[in-house]
């Protein structure tokens, strides 16, 4: 049966969108977003990560300093990035359709999303600092930070995979806290005092102690859409793009964790032992 002037079939169509998403964590709350590069001319941003170093002295009456501060800087360039993707339509499609044009639409910010997302993540595998642990856990979490040795522990966060929320929630403290409420609803939002996320991103056996001033989203234009269209044929083009880059400038307070490889003996060094 078709339905009046359209000449199509009359069917309940249902909007049903495979899932896109890479990963629920909004990175966009994690990382600082720099929007200087949009009032400045240039395809190229140049990053100083700053060292300070320098001596306090107790002086006498006219005495000069003998010692001096310096700053000591390590540049990286980086190029900005244009970003884009583009999708097409048909008229007639969206009459068949009318859901193909919101889920297109939709894809398409979403991909988008995702890719932002994809270089957050591999911004933080650049952490300098590191620390290798045997168990992970609570002790894991608190030698890090030790390492790290930063008396303020404000506005940091920790990142870690599904592997490791597992291995917390399989923890006997874990299980036990809170009288045991928290083994039935396995909920768990800081360790150390430190709130805690996940994302499947997150390479296994990693963890990351960082903070949202350690990345910047450098954006030298939002995001936009651009549409074209042949009247004869009826073909629309949809073009979206952004300009910017994602780039580690201070990782002073992040610390990357990770396991510490196994060390297999060979049969030799067991029985040298043995003697």
């Amino acid at each position: 049966m078709a339905t009046l002037g359209t000449g199509y079939e009359n069917k309940v169509l249902e909007n049903k969108m495979t899932d896109l998403v890479n990963t629920k964590l909004d990175v966009k709350g994690l990382m600082t977003i720099d929007t200087s590069l949009t009032d400045s001319a240039g395809l190229k941003k140049v990053v100083n990560k700053y060292t300070y170093s320098g001596k306090v002295e107790k002086l006498a009456k006219g005495a000069k300093n003998t010692t001096k501060g310096s700053v000591t800087f390590a540049p990286k360039e980086y190029t900005i990035n244009r970003y884009q993707q583009t999708y097409e339509y048909n008229d007639m499609d969206i009459m068949q359709d009318p859901y193909l044009l919101d889920v297109a639409t939709e894809g398409a910010a979403t991909l988008m999303t995702n890719q932002i997302k994809d270089e957050y993540f591999e911004e933080l595998k650049k952490i300098s600092n590191s620390f290798e642990y045997t168990e992970f856990g609570y002790t894991a979490i608190v030698d890090a930070l030790a390492e790290l040795n930063k008396e303020v522990e404000d506005d940091m966060f920790i990142i870690m995979g599904n592997d490791l929320k597992a291995t917390v929630r399989k923890d006997k403290d874990f299980i036990t806290s809170k009288q045991g409420e928290i083994l039935y609803t396995g909920q768990f939002g800081t360790i150390s005092g430190i709130p805690v996320l996940f994302s499947k991103l997150i390479p296994a056996e990693t963890c990351y102690i960082t903070k949202k001033s350690a990345i910047k989203f450098f954006v030298k234009k939002e995001g936009s859409i651009e549409q074209d269209r042949n009247i004869e044929t009826k073909d629309n083009t949809v073009v979206y793009e952004r300009h910017g880059l994602i780039a580690l400038v201070d990782d002073t307070y992040s610390i990357k964790l990770t396991k510490k490889a196994e060390v297999v003996e060979s049969i030799e060094e067991m029985k040298e032992k043995s003697k």
